[in-house]
């Protein structure tokens, strides 16, 4: 009881000094920044909104670790096992994350998707708009209302994203999220970099709606919340909350099961989609095996897995075995021996 008080009173501190920090930001950083680079100007009139930005993302991942550890308590928290006991499963996921801050498999996910990723739903928005007339998106609502709205379009795509991503010609790329044999809050970063269906399948469709970025902002920070948590050791359903409105840690668990006796279901963020299109199958609990059946070297040095993954999405295509236990790559075994000199 008192590790949990603890917690919460360390949460609580960590708060108040974030928003100290934040509000001092917004009072002493003027909203028209201008700084030169290397001889280039650079400017903008919205340093207020980019900091309010920066805040929101940076309170994610911290505060998801304080509240896990608050409901489950520090000895079982993912916080306590990244620091004192982390599993190699864990240890794939610390090298995603921080791979992922760097920008890394940004870029190599660019290159491996082949530049796609640059086309731009926005340019496509506005040239219908120009060439047609045709301006898509929903009439001017108050913010909070458009936060919904987009929240369940956004949820919706996603949906659809991810039944492709369970596809036989996807799965090799998304299976990569799939590998992880425990939870814990940053498994939600662990993706493959060339894993393209959520930008042709959310990303496009949102931006050519027309969705407005201030809006996409908070939709995207409320997405990245609710995965941190759905990933984390928090046992729970979340009751009709759960069942209808956003998925629970427990029913995201049953989504990444080992035992594949049954069908795959829980795709949805938001289960509503689920129980419209007939993969909702009930609830679970925290005792579900998680992983896949596909040999994964988990730990820290993560591009042989990501490449044996790219190379089982091209070979699927043509027919080649990209799943299952014997579908490794078998890496041939090098031994460095010294040559003996001729006494």
């Amino acid at each position: 009881m008192l590790a949990r008080v603890a917690v919460i009173l360390g949460f609580l501190a960590y708060v108040a000094a974030a928003g100290a920090a934040w509000w001092a930001a917004l009072r002493f950083v003027p909203t028209h920044v201008e700084f030169t680079v290397l001889g280039r100007t650079l400017d903008t009139d919205s340093a207020h909104e980019h900091i309010n930005n920066a805040f929101l993302i940076f309170m994610l991942l911290p505060s998801a670790l304080w509240i896990e550890a608050a409901i489950v308590g520090w000895t079982k928290s993912s916080a306590h096992q990244l620091l004192t006991a982390r599993t190699a499963s864990l240890k794939t996921d610390l090298a995603c994350f921080f791979l992922g801050q760097a920008h890394i498999t940004d870029i190599a996910g660019r290159l491996l998707m082949l530049g796609a990723s640059m086309i731009s739903g926005a340019w496509i928005h506005d040239w219908l708009k120009t060439t047609t007339g045709l301006a898509l998106g929903p009439a001017p609502l108050p913010l909070p209302l458009q936060v919904v709205v987009y929240f369940f379009v956004y949820t919706f795509f996603d949906y659809w994203t991810h039944r492709f991503d369970h596809t036989r010609y996807f799965w090799p790329l998304h299976r990569y999220h799939h590998s992880a044999t425990d939870f814990g809050v940053i498994t939600a970063g662990r993706q493959h970099p060339a894993a393209f269906t959520g930008f042709f399948l959310v990303n496009l469709p949102i931006a050519i709606l027309g969705a407005p970025a201030d809006v996409m902002i908070y939709v995207n920070v409320l997405v990245v919340a609710i995965g941190f948590l759905i990933h984390s050791k928090i046992d729970a359903n979340w009751g009709w909350v759960g069942r209808y409105l956003i998925q629970s840690p427990n029913h995201h668990r049953l989504h990444h099961k080992l035992d594949m006796s049954h069908p795959t279901g829980h795709f949805a963020i938001a289960p509503i989609w689920d129980r419209l299109f007939g993969t909702w199958y009930g609830d679970a609990d925290a005792s579900i095996a998680i992983g896949v059946d596909t040999p994964y070297n988990h730990g820290l040095f993560v591009p042989r897995d990501m490449a044996r993954d790219y190379y089982h999405f091209w070979i699927g295509f043509f027919g080649g075995r990209s799943d299952g236990p014997q579908s490794d790559v078998k890496l041939p075994d090098v031994k460095l021996r010294r040559k003996k000199s001729a006494v």
